[in-house]
């Protein structure tokens, strides 16, 4: 086989590989950080904490997808695979069979996505439904997958332990600053000691 037909793709539209949605209003219900009665990250156009602009009740996107930025910083692309509610006209691809949302996450990532408009720069959903993907055979499809989803898994794990360490942090220091807790008696040559 040559490398041609190796690698050759299938250049669709992007509506035709993926479900289209843009965010609406904020929701009702909002609050700032998660608790049980709002456990859904709400995703905005932000590109500080990958848009995320607070919690609510409910998601409105329910499958792994990706989310580009519609307004100010067109194309700021995020690999969404938890339930999510997107507000202010957030798009969200949420890919159709025959892709994964990784190959379009990477793929929507390294396209130069521009909107229009002279003050403010926008991207409408009929704008992105034009947009052309190269998509590869389903068994190179299927290779790829197999050596980016562990590594997309890693990244996601060590997100998850950075956000616990950052909540036992914010437990633990108010309670070290106020004496609460003392370590002036912990043998801390034994707890550096795989650093000698």
């Amino acid at each position: 086989m040559n490398d041609d037909a190796r690698y050759s793709t299938n250049k669709v539209a992007i509506s035709e590989i993926a479900v289209i949605n843009a965010g609406g209003d904020k929701p009702n219900v909002c609050q700032k950080t998660p608790s049980n009665k709002c456990p859904v990250p709400v995703y905005s156009n932000g590109t500080d904490n990958e848009g995320l602009y607070g919690y609510t009740s409910m998601a409105k996107v329910t499958e792994p997808s990706v989310t580009v930025s519609a307004r100010g910083t067109i194309g700021f692309t995020c690999l969404r695979h938890q339930p999510y509610y997107p507000i202010v006209r957030l798009i969200s691809a949420t890919p159709k069979e025959g892709i994964t949302v990784e190959y379009l996450y990477l793929w929507l990532r390294n396209k130069m996505i521009t909107g229009v408009g002279t003050t403010q720069q926008q991207l409408t959903v009929p704008m992105f439904k034009k947009y052309e993907i190269d998509v590869p055979s389903a068994r190179n499809l299927t290779k790829f997958t197999e050596i980016v989803r562990p590594l997309f898994n890693a990244i996601a794990a060590n997100k998850t332990e950075n956000t616990e360490l950052v909540e036992l942090r914010n437990a633990l220091l108010p309670k070290l600053m106020s004496g609460e807790i003392d370590v002036s008696k912990i043998d801390l040559t034994q707890l550096n000691s795989h650093l000698a």
